[in-house]
């Protein structure tokens, strides 16, 4: 008998296995030449001497022991005899043979996988690997062990029998136990992790293959090698064996619809296809054959499996030359596979001694960075999404200025006529069509902005600005504007102030206008008879805040509670009758909506049917001091005459446009040149002295920008107010930025345009 440690060197002292000379850190293989018995099952007891040896571990097909010709099918007794030093305590390591065994120490059963027997009908397989304490141990001891096979295609043992101090190989097994449940767990995590990207996030099939690659292949970890589910659940031989050679065929299958799907382009379908099918073919085979064939599979599959490696490597070799995302990852993951698989090969063939750390790491390398491939592929594509993203919204915002410049700008001449006509002594039969012109072009005009005012709320580009209020007066003025319109349906509408707010507060004054407007409109026109109500309680104070509750009540024709949620969604409105009946797109109360949100605030709605509707809604204030509120100026007592004789430059390239000033301008008696575009604007405004510049932005030859940007080159500092027909943000940034003073959005108002002229004119 011939024993080997796993240190490297034999010890054989007369054919016994002399191991007295035991180093406590240190695992041994009892592999060596055994006493053969071919087609007996002896116990310790019925042991007779003999000249028949076999090399244990060994598989039994073919070979020829003392004039037998060993079978796969068979059974066969085997004895050693092992001298061991009686003062430390030993544990066995007893792996799995083909395909059961009972193994005796000194007489004693000590370990049984399955059942052995001489016949199919009372023999039973199973593979369990396992840790046994050995006791009474002597000087001389005699070790026996069964071995039966009758299913598998292989018969006899591909692993040994190790031997270790006790407390040493409880380490082991610890260690085993921890690589394999770790691993495990890393795959079912990361193979969830990913399944969850594809489903809830981008639907990326390779994704989707790699994450069932995870999950498949974890049962390869612990139904397999070690066999540590077995360990931890008694399960049937049959099931588990067809388990181990399917989730080997399967994980080889999905990993191939992975590198396909990844790199598309470098993958041949019609090779991954026959790749893919021909583990389907084994999976098959595997299903519905008996083990004594699909046990058979597994050397062919190797060399389909080191052929698809090195075809795999090729295709990442190829995604890295044409610079594919994530192709350095799996050009590196490949080496590590390529290396693990070599391995385990020469593990399989008994080539090299099995390192589990070896396996442990290849294997957690290899996942870590087919990973990074996705993550990396992931991040590239969301960068991609990013900025197409990016883009759109650009092309958004560039289309909404573009096309409210063409809108505002005649509309601006809509207008501006319907003012300049009302104040000039219409007849009376003109009136009522002069004031429905002007309505309309103002409703219009609202529509616009309720549109480039939603935008803005989408792309996060609204900020709120404080400003010191006094509520009574901004709600008193709101109620004073809608007091006619009110009237004119022949509606009531009441407005009250909580007395309790006596301090003026810091609030961003043309939001919260422009959330009670919205309001107070809804409510008139949505009201046939009855009251519209504008209410502003105190509800809650602190030293250096207050809590103020607004409501907007109205006696009109209700909401259903079922469409409470739904109106302030974007375009929708209770029923198509509604807008057919009142109008309206269905943006103003999604704006409110956002608006009190960005502030921290929420809109409630109380509403039935029939019985009107209250709309309320509550925000905290910081307390400002009533000595610091700005000196209150009305619209009719502002000094037109100051204006008399000023000289204006209007540079504007639309004709109705410098029509509809000149006849304000003239109105105001101020004087007006016009030039046509940027380049003649900045040569009149050197040659001559002017006291305001109205500067339309977009313009031939040269805009607005450039023209203003010019002008300040020079030195002047003649105000300059930009007549813009957009309403963006980053428009009204860069007008400031490029030298103007002001700037007015078209089309506009002839107060408004008269207070920005009185504001910058010295």
């Amino acid at each position: 008998m011939v024993f080997a440690a796993t240190s490297g060197f034999s010890q054989v002292v007369q054919g016994v296995a002399d191991l007295r000379d035991f180093n406590t850190e240190q695992t041994y293989m009892l592999d060596g030449a055994y006493d053969f018995y071919w087609r007996e099952l002896l116990t310790p007891d019925e042991l007779y001497p003999t000249s028949k040896r076999l090399k244990f571990p060994s598989l039994w097909d073919g070979k020829i022991v003392g004039g037998d010709t060993l079978t796969s099918e068979g059974y066969a007794t085997y004895s050693a005899r092992v001298l061991l030093d009686t003062t430390h305590e030993y544990t066995l390591h007893i792996e799995d043979m083909y395909t059961a065994f009972t193994v005796y120490f000194n007489g004693n059963v000590i370990a049984r996988n399955g059942k052995v027997a001489d016949n199919q009908e009372d023999y039973q397989p199973q593979w369990k690997p396992m840790f046994v304490p050995i006791s009474s141990v002597k000087d001389t001891n005699e070790l026996v062990i069964q071995i039966a096979n009758f299913e598998h295609s292989k018969g006899g043992s591909s692993v040994g029998i190790k031997i270790g101090e006790r407390r040493w190989m409880n380490e082991v097994a610890l260690e085993l136990v921890a690589y394999d449940l770790i691993l495990t767990g890393s795959l079912i995590m990361g193979g969830l992790f990913f399944l969850g990207l594809y489903f809830f996030g981008r639907h990326d099939k390779s994704i989707l293959y790699f994450s069932l690659f995870c999950i498949v292949y974890s049962y390869r970890i612990i139904g397999f090698g070690f066999y540590i589910l077995h360990s931890l659940m008694d399960l049937s031989w049959y099931v588990t064996t067809r388990m181990e050679y399917i989730t080997l065929f399967l994980s080889v299958f999905l990993f191939g619809r992975f590198v396909h799907n990844l790199y598309p382009e470098e993958a041949k379908k019609i090779i991954w296809d026959f790749i893919g099918g021909l583990s389907l073919l084994f999976i098959g085979v595997t299903m519905f054959m008996p083990a004594s064939v699909y046990t058979l599979l597994v050397e062919p599959f190797f060399v389909i499996l080191l052929g698809y490696i090195i075809l795999t490597l090729v295709i990442y070799v190829r995604a890295r030359i044409h610079h594919r995302p994530g192709s350095g990852y799996a050009l590196f993951s490949t080496a590590v596979v390529f290396v693990v698989f070599i391995y385990n090969i020469l593990v399989y063939f008994g080539l090299l001694s099995e390192w589990v750390a070896a396996s442990f790491w290849g294997y957690m390398l290899f996942f870590f960075s087919q990973s990074l491939i996705l993550s990396y592929r992931f991040a590239y594509f969301l960068k991609d999404a990013k900025d197409d993203a990016l883009k759109a919204s650009q092309a958004k915002s560039d289309f909404l200025s573009t096309i409210s410049h063409e809108i505002r700008t005649p509309l601006n001449a809509v207008v501006g006529m319907s003012h300049y006509l009302l104040q000039d002594e219409p007849g009376k039969h003109q009136i009522q069509n002069l004031t429905s012109l002007r309505y309309s072009a103002q409703h219009l005009t609202a529509l616009i902005n309720d549109i480039l005012d939603y935008n803005k709320l989408e792309s996060g580009s609204v900020t709120f600005e404080e400003q010191l209020t006094d509520l009574h007066d901004t709600l008193n003025g709101i109620y004073v504007a809608y007091g006619p319109k009110a009237k004119e349906k022949g509606l009531k509408l009441s407005f009250s102030v909580d007395s309790k707010i006596v301090d003026p507060v810091l609030v961003d004054r043309t939001r919260l206008s422009q959330i009670i407007n919205n309001l107070i409109d809804n409510a008139i026109k949505f009201t046939r008879v009855g009251t519209v109500s504008l209410r502003a309680n105190l509800i809650d104070q602190e030293s250096t805040r207050v809590k103020v509750l607004f409501e907007i009540e109205d006696s009109g024709i209700g909401i259903p509670k079922e469409k409470h949620q739904l109106i302030f969604e974007r375009f929708m409105q209770a029923s198509t009758s509604t807008t057919r009946e009142f109008g309206g797109t269905g943006l103003g109360l999604a704006i409110i909506k956002k608006l009190l949100e960005l502030q921290g605030s929420k809109i409630i709605l109380k509403s039935e049917p029939g019985e009107g509707s209250v709309f309320s809604f509550a925000q905290w204030y910081k307390i400002g001091k009533k000595a610091q509120l700005p000196t209150k100026q009305k619209t009719d007592q502002i000094d037109v005459a100051s204006l008399e004789g000023k000289t204006v430059l209007l540079v504007e390239d639309n004709p109705t446009n410098v029509m509809i000033a000149e006849k304000f301008l003239s109105y105001w008696k101020m004087r007006m040149e016009v030039a046509e575009n940027g380049a003649i604007g900045v040569e009149k405004a050197s040659s001559a002295t002017y006291d305001l510049i109205l500067m339309d932005l977009q313009m031939p030859v040269m805009d607005g920008y450039e023209a203003s940007r010019e002008i300040r080159a020079t030195g002047l500092t003649t105000p300059i107010i930009a007549l813009t027909a957009s309403a963006l943000i980053r428009v009204k940034e860069q007008v400031l930025m490029a030298g103007m003073n002001d700037y007015i959005t078209k089309p506009f108002d002839p107060e408004e345009l008269k207070r920005k002229i009185l504001k910058n004119v010295r």
